[in-house]
């Protein structure tokens, strides 16, 4: 037997998934508009291990803020 609020929160969870996935597009979208001298893709797959580290770190750093907003919003 599940509680009465497992389908709410899971319906939460899967919104606030969503959120995060697309707040995590956009800032990587506003990150290479604000920088347009770089073409990361086409650095990446040139075989640029260090474009490939910048690139990760900033989607990672970028996930820690957004999963920070949203356990903030949840109140967590």
């Amino acid at each position: 037997n599940f509680p009465d609020y497992f389908v709410t929160d899971l319906l939460s969870t899967v919104a606030f998934g969503v959120i995060a996935i697309l707040l995590v597009v956009v800032g990587y979208k506003v990150f290479d508009k604000l920088t347009p001298q770089l073409d990361f893709n086409d650095l990446i797959n040139k075989g640029n291990v260090a474009m490939a580290i910048v690139v990760g770190s900033f989607i990672l750093g970028l996930c820690h803020v957004v999963a920070r907003v949203v356990s903030s919003v949840l109140g967590g």
